[in-house]
């Protein structure tokens, strides 16, 4: 006995069957991912409604992880080290996260 196993999709908006090979859309904002199953007319309008911020914004190339290197760490700064001297100083430092670039730039100038 033969078995078919037969692979249907269904738009994630409208719920309506999908004809197409691969309805699945794929799209990043805010640094997020996305997929979404669309019909080709959501597809379409989903397209139109975008065109005009794509038409003004800059194609980024490589993954996400190629491009959140911080500025401290782009720029040679040991981030601990930064930190240190600021809180030594008596400045404003996050715990965590990007140090602003003004306190970068004190620091530079103090060493």
């Amino acid at each position: 006995m033969a078995k078919k196993t037969i692979e249907k999709y269904f738009s994630d908006i409208s719920g309506h069957a999908i004809d197409e090979n691969s309805p699945t859309l794929y799209f990043s904002f805010d640094g997020t991912s996305y997929e979404i199953d669309l019909t080709a007319e959501e597809r379409t309008a989903f397209k139109d409604a975008i065109a005009p911020y794509l038409g003004h914004a800059r194609a980024v190339r490589g993954t996400s992880k190629q491009r959140t290197s911080t500025p401290s760490a782009s720029s040679g700064h040991d981030a601990k080290a930064v930190r240190a001297w600021a809180v030594e100083q008596g400045l404003d430092v996050p715990a965590r996260g990007r140090i602003p670039a003004t306190l970068v730039q004190e620091y530079d100038a103090a060493h």
